[in-house]
């Protein structure tokens, strides 16, 4: 109970530092700084050992935040970098770091750093495309949909996992997986109703009192929220097998007996990054 609390205060103020400098440029920092700790803690928890990837890598996670915050403005100046080509060139120059230490350096190995280097840095840049998701689809979204998509991917996250932990922890019975084996399938079920229920909660406050462009439904949230709270706990799972592969408790240390910076925000990476993917399609494909 007590690791639970601890952990949620982390968790609270990694979600209060995000929203009080979500439109300062303390915020690219942040999440700069975030990804690359995060990408470091999953190199050394596959026992990556080429020091030159390595530092490639961070130094490409760093970036990643950088650009996606700032890429509006480069348009605004003529300047339009070709993502495509800056990915397949970064992967190439990790290829070619590979032959160099080739002896000590495995293709899975190379594997690995670009899904941390790439998915990580992206997802965490959601966060800041998610807050300025009216610059991307005007006359859609107002200034307030940014502050209240950053709340609907932190509650579809955390809110999630605190239902589904007390759920699991006075009504489970039934094991969910083999992965976790204190997860239940009670717990899953209270977990996506928590999320659920509070995420309503949230778009009516913002739909009453602050919304002036009203574009989503309370059927879209109801949906959405269901959605993004089982990618939350494959979220979760998924650090989890990371972890049991390599044979290591946690990511990092950065929170004595708590782990780093992945194991606080494996659920969130993944329900931002797919909110963010599922308003591009909605919008833009249907």
């Amino acid at each position: 109970m007590r690791k639970r609390i601890i952990v949620g205060v982390i968790a609270a103020a990694l979600a209060i530092t995000v929203i009080v400098f979500r439109d300062t440029p303390a915020m690219p920092i942040v999440l700069a700084l975030l990804s690359c700790i995060a990408t470091y803690e999953i190199e050394k928890c596959v026992r990556f050992q080429n020091k030159a990837i390595e530092v490639v890598s961070l130094v490409f996670s760093a970036l990643v935040p950088l650009y996606y915050t700032y890429a509006p403005r480069l348009a605004e100046a003529g300047v339009t970098l070709p993502v495509t080509a800056l990915v397949a060139l970064y992967t190439l120059a990790l290829f070619i770091l590979m032959l160099v230490n080739y002896e000590h350096t495995k293709f899975e190995d190379v594997a690995a750093v670009l899904v941390a280097s790439i998915f990580v840095p992206w997802a965490f840049s959601t966060l800041s495309l998610l807050s300025n998701i009216d610059a991307r689809f005007p006359g859609e979204f107002d200034g307030h949909h940014g502050l209240f998509f950053i709340l609907f991917a932190l509650f579809c996250a955390l809110i999630t996992d605190t239902f589904a932990y007390f759920t699991g922890k006075f009504l489970g019975k039934h094991k969910l997986t083999k992965i976790s084996p204190k997860k239940t399938v009670e717990g899953a079920v209270g977990g996506v109703v928590g999320g659920v229920l509070s995420s309503v909660i949230l778009f009516a406050v913002f739909d009453t009192y602050f919304f002036t462009v009203h574009s989503i439904s309370y059927l879209e949230v109801v949906i959405l929220s269901a959605v993004l709270s089982v990618v939350g706990m494959c979220g979760d799972l998924t650090a989890s097998v990371v972890k049991r592969n390599f044979g290591v408790k946690d990511f990092g240390k950065l929170f004595p007996g708590h782990g780093g910076v992945m194991d606080r925000c494996d659920s969130l990476l993944f329900v931002s990054s797919a909110l963010y993917a599922l308003i591009l399609l909605t919008r833009t494909v249907f």
